[in-house]
């Protein structure tokens, strides 16, 4: 694996771990007594979108050109509805979350990654001898 994609799956694998421990201290805070449940769920998404590229990380070593699309995918969507959530609530994650996913984005459209990603042809295999004729 290249270098420049080893960089960009640890790079998801701390984005899926800061939400997961984001999900543990939401989780905690509703079990202390907030208030706020309605603005936990609200980040629902979010976090499903996070943990969905942590676990096609893992996948990384089928080298299938779809789980390459389908992380850019992921990565792309992720500022969209942090986006999103700014026109409705005001929040500055997109802030945060745009330039670390421009960078995953970026090493995964790297031709390193493309050759990675691209699926090895196998040689045809050689004819078989045809079985004798019975007589």
């Amino acid at each position: 694996m290249p270098t420049s994609l080893r960089f960009a799956r640890n790079l998801i694998w701390l984005q899926a771990t800061l939400t997961l421990i984001s999900v543990v201290l939401g989780i905690l805070a509703l079990a202390a007594g907030s208030t706020e449940v309605f603005e936990h769920l609200l980040y629902l998404p979010s976090y499903v979108l996070s943990l969905a590229t942590g676990l096609l990380a893992n996948r990384w070593r089928t080298r299938r050109p779809r789980v390459r699309d389908v992380t850019i995918a992921v990565q792309l969507a992720i500022p969209l509805l942090d986006f999103v959530y700014f026109l409705f609530d005001g929040t500055l994650e997109w802030v945060v979350t745009a330039p670390w996913s421009a960078l995953i984005v970026t090493l995964l459209l790297l031709p390193p990654a493309r050759t990675w990603f691209t699926p090895v042809l196998q040689p045809p295999s050689p004819p078989q001898p045809a079985p004798p004729a019975v007589a």
